[in-house]
Protein backbone atom coordinates (compact mmCIF):
# COMPACT_ATOMS: atom_id res chain seq x y z
CA UNK A 1 0.00 0.00 0.00
CA UNK A 2 1.27 3.49 -0.93
CA UNK A 3 1.68 5.83 1.97
CA UNK A 4 1.23 9.63 2.03
CA UNK A 5 4.98 10.19 2.08
CA UNK A 6 5.23 8.23 -1.19
CA UNK A 7 2.60 10.47 -2.79
CA UNK A 8 4.55 13.52 -1.64
CA UNK A 9 7.76 12.06 -3.06
CA UNK A 10 6.07 11.29 -6.42
CA UNK A 11 4.52 14.78 -6.46
CA UNK A 12 7.93 16.33 -5.74
CA UNK A 13 9.52 14.35 -8.56
CA UNK A 14 6.71 15.34 -10.94
CA UNK A 15 7.06 19.03 -10.03
CA UNK A 16 10.84 18.79 -10.52
CA UNK A 17 10.37 17.20 -13.95
CA UNK A 18 7.84 19.88 -14.97
CA UNK A 19 10.13 22.71 -13.79
CA UNK A 20 13.11 21.12 -15.54
CA UNK A 21 11.13 20.79 -18.77
CA UNK A 22 9.95 24.43 -18.55
CA UNK A 23 13.51 25.57 -17.86
CA UNK A 24 14.71 23.62 -20.88
CA UNK A 25 12.06 25.22 -23.13
CA UNK A 26 12.84 28.73 -21.86
CA UNK A 27 16.59 28.10 -22.21
CA UNK A 28 16.21 26.89 -25.78
CA UNK A 29 14.01 29.87 -26.65
CA UNK A 30 16.54 32.30 -25.15
CA UNK A 31 19.43 30.57 -26.92
CA UNK A 32 17.59 30.81 -30.24
CA UNK A 33 16.85 34.49 -29.63
CA UNK A 34 20.47 35.18 -28.68
CA UNK A 35 21.75 33.35 -31.75
CA UNK A 36 19.41 35.36 -33.97
CA UNK A 37 20.42 38.69 -32.40
CA UNK A 38 24.13 37.80 -32.70
CA UNK A 39 23.69 36.82 -36.34
CA UNK A 40 21.78 39.97 -37.24
CA UNK A 41 24.19 42.15 -35.27
CA UNK A 42 27.21 40.66 -37.02
CA UNK A 43 25.56 41.19 -40.42
CA UNK A 44 24.70 44.80 -39.58
CA UNK A 45 28.23 45.53 -38.38
CA UNK A 46 29.60 44.04 -41.60
CA UNK A 47 27.14 46.19 -43.60
CA UNK A 48 28.28 49.30 -41.72
CA UNK A 49 31.91 48.53 -42.51
CA UNK A 50 31.10 47.93 -46.18
CA UNK A 51 29.18 51.22 -46.45
CA UNK A 52 31.94 53.11 -44.63
CA UNK A 53 34.62 51.65 -46.91
CA UNK A 54 32.62 52.23 -50.10
CA UNK A 55 31.78 55.84 -49.23
CA UNK A 56 35.35 56.68 -48.21
CA UNK A 57 36.79 55.15 -51.38
CA UNK A 58 34.13 56.86 -53.50
CA UNK A 59 34.86 60.25 -51.89
CA UNK A 60 38.61 59.80 -52.34
CA UNK A 61 38.23 59.02 -56.03
CA UNK A 62 35.76 61.86 -56.61
CA UNK A 63 38.16 64.28 -54.90
CA UNK A 64 41.08 62.94 -56.93
CA UNK A 65 39.23 63.35 -60.23
CA UNK A 66 37.89 66.77 -59.23
CA UNK A 67 41.19 68.23 -58.07
CA UNK A 68 43.71 66.52 -60.32
CA UNK A 69 44.44 67.04 -63.99
CA UNK A 70 44.75 63.50 -65.24
CA UNK A 71 46.62 63.50 -68.54
CA UNK A 72 46.47 59.77 -69.15
CA UNK A 73 43.10 59.06 -70.78
CA UNK A 74 43.28 55.37 -69.91
CA UNK A 75 43.95 56.11 -66.22
CA UNK A 76 41.09 58.60 -66.12
CA UNK A 77 38.72 56.07 -67.72
CA UNK A 78 39.71 53.43 -65.15
CA UNK A 79 39.10 55.84 -62.29
CA UNK A 80 35.69 56.83 -63.69
CA UNK A 81 34.79 53.15 -64.09
CA UNK A 82 35.73 52.53 -60.45
CA UNK A 83 33.67 55.56 -59.36
CA UNK A 84 30.69 54.17 -61.29
CA UNK A 85 31.06 50.72 -59.70
CA UNK A 86 31.28 52.26 -56.24
CA UNK A 87 28.27 54.49 -56.93
CA UNK A 88 26.14 51.49 -57.84
CA UNK A 89 27.53 49.44 -54.98
CA UNK A 90 26.63 52.19 -52.51
CA UNK A 91 23.14 52.51 -53.96
CA UNK A 92 22.60 48.75 -53.73
CA UNK A 93 23.56 48.78 -50.05
CA UNK A 94 20.91 51.37 -49.19
CA UNK A 95 17.13 51.38 -49.01
CA UNK A 96 15.64 53.59 -51.72
CA UNK A 97 12.38 53.85 -49.75
CA UNK A 98 14.05 55.30 -46.66
CA UNK A 99 14.33 59.11 -46.73
CA UNK A 100 17.67 59.01 -44.91
CA UNK A 101 19.18 56.53 -47.35
CA UNK A 102 17.67 58.38 -50.29
CA UNK A 103 19.59 61.53 -49.33
CA UNK A 104 22.85 59.60 -49.55
CA UNK A 105 21.84 58.06 -52.88
CA UNK A 106 20.95 61.51 -54.26
CA UNK A 107 24.24 62.99 -53.02
CA UNK A 108 26.25 60.13 -54.58
CA UNK A 109 24.44 60.58 -57.91
CA UNK A 110 24.89 64.36 -57.73
CA UNK A 111 28.63 64.07 -57.10
CA UNK A 112 29.05 61.74 -60.06
CA UNK A 113 27.48 64.41 -62.26
CA UNK A 114 29.20 67.52 -60.93
CA UNK A 115 32.74 66.16 -61.28
CA UNK A 116 32.23 66.37 -65.04
CA UNK A 117 31.88 70.17 -64.74
CA UNK A 118 35.24 71.67 -65.68
CA UNK A 119 34.33 74.95 -63.94
CA UNK A 120 33.64 73.21 -60.64
CA UNK A 121 35.31 75.06 -57.79
CA UNK A 122 37.37 73.03 -55.33
CA UNK A 123 35.45 74.48 -52.37
CA UNK A 124 32.10 73.40 -53.84
CA UNK A 125 33.37 69.87 -54.43
CA UNK A 126 34.79 69.62 -50.93
CA UNK A 127 31.54 70.96 -49.45
CA UNK A 128 29.50 68.37 -51.37
CA UNK A 129 31.84 65.60 -50.24
CA UNK A 130 31.65 66.79 -46.63
CA UNK A 131 27.84 66.70 -46.82
CA UNK A 132 27.99 63.10 -48.05
CA UNK A 133 30.39 62.18 -45.24
CA UNK A 134 28.12 63.80 -42.63
CA UNK A 135 25.06 61.99 -43.99
CA UNK A 136 26.97 58.72 -43.89
CA UNK A 137 28.20 59.36 -40.35
CA UNK A 138 24.61 60.02 -39.26
CA UNK A 139 23.26 56.82 -40.80
CA UNK A 140 26.11 54.77 -39.34
CA UNK A 141 25.52 56.31 -35.90
CA UNK A 142 21.80 55.52 -36.19
CA UNK A 143 22.60 51.93 -37.09
CA UNK A 144 25.11 51.59 -34.25
CA UNK A 145 22.64 52.94 -31.69
CA UNK A 146 20.02 50.51 -33.01
CA UNK A 147 22.44 47.60 -32.64
CA UNK A 148 23.29 48.59 -29.07
CA UNK A 149 19.62 48.85 -28.10
CA UNK A 150 18.72 45.53 -29.69
CA UNK A 151 21.57 43.79 -27.91
CA UNK A 152 20.32 45.18 -24.59
CA UNK A 153 16.58 44.84 -25.12
CA UNK A 154 16.17 42.30 -27.88
CA UNK A 155 13.94 43.04 -30.84
CA UNK A 156 12.85 46.69 -30.72
CA UNK A 157 9.20 47.66 -30.94
CA UNK A 158 8.17 49.80 -33.90
CA UNK A 159 7.81 52.89 -31.68
CA UNK A 160 11.34 52.37 -30.31
CA UNK A 161 12.74 52.12 -33.84
CA UNK A 162 10.88 55.29 -34.86
CA UNK A 163 12.11 57.17 -31.79
CA UNK A 164 15.68 56.15 -32.57
CA UNK A 165 15.25 57.08 -36.24
CA UNK A 166 13.86 60.54 -35.49
CA UNK A 167 16.47 61.16 -32.80
CA UNK A 168 19.24 60.73 -35.36
CA UNK A 169 17.48 61.88 -38.51
CA UNK A 170 15.57 65.05 -37.71
CA UNK A 171 18.16 67.06 -35.75
CA UNK A 172 20.65 66.50 -38.54
CA UNK A 173 18.32 67.04 -41.48
CA UNK A 174 20.60 68.15 -44.27
CA UNK A 175 18.82 70.44 -46.64
CA UNK A 176 20.35 70.20 -50.04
Amino acid sequence: MIEVKDYITIAGIAVSVIFSFCSLIVGLKNAKKTLFINSVTASRIKWMDTVRTSISEYCGLILHVGLTDIDDEKEERLIIEKIDRLRFSIKLQLNRFDSFDRKIIEKVDHLSIIIEDEDLEDEVLESELNQLVILTQDILKLEWEGIKQEVRKGNLAKREKLALYYKHHLPNAHND
